[in-house]
């Protein structure tokens, strides 16, 4: 099964709608696609976010609501794990961020939530590793 996230938006006369949709595509056995939303509670909607999949799980990260808002604190980061078919919450998938400039001190609360609260960024997985890299946070670049 491949599994598309569907978040984009719909601006109409300057309105902009944020979406929740997730949909996986199936192949079947006798050659057939089929669009099946995924099961379980969406995370908040979003645009401008970051995707990408570590095994069977689909990552989620940061975003915008749209009205120059961004996706805030732990709602920043949002799993799907496809060979379960549900939406995880973010105990099971962030760990403790490693020390130093990011540290949870140096960021003055939770680091991982802080590290994925931005948008228009790019992430990348490579191994059991998601790299986050640029973006915007609050319409500054982020670090």
């Amino acid at each position: 099964m491949a599994v598309i996230v569907v978040a984009f938006y719909f601006e109409f006369m300057c309105l902009i709608m944020p979406l929740a949709s997730a949909y996986g595509l199936a192949k079947h056995r006798d050659g057939r696609w089929e669009w099946a939303i995924a099961p379980g509670v969406s995370p908040s909607p979003r645009y401008q976010h970051a995707a990408v999949f570590v095994n069977a799980r689909l990552h989620v990260s940061g975003g915008a609501l749209g009205g120059g808002r961004m996706v805030e604190d732990s709602s920043s980061v949002a799993v799907l794990d496809t060979a379960a078919g549900v939406w995880c919450d973010t105990k099971s998938v962030v760990t403790s961020p490693r020390t130093g400039r990011y540290s949870a001190d140096a960021a003055g609360g939770d680091a991982s939530v802080e590290l994925t609260r931005r948008c228009r960024h790019a992430a990348a997985a490579v191994g059991d590793l998601i790299f986050i890299y640029g973006g915007l946070r609050g319409g500054e670049p982020a670090m």
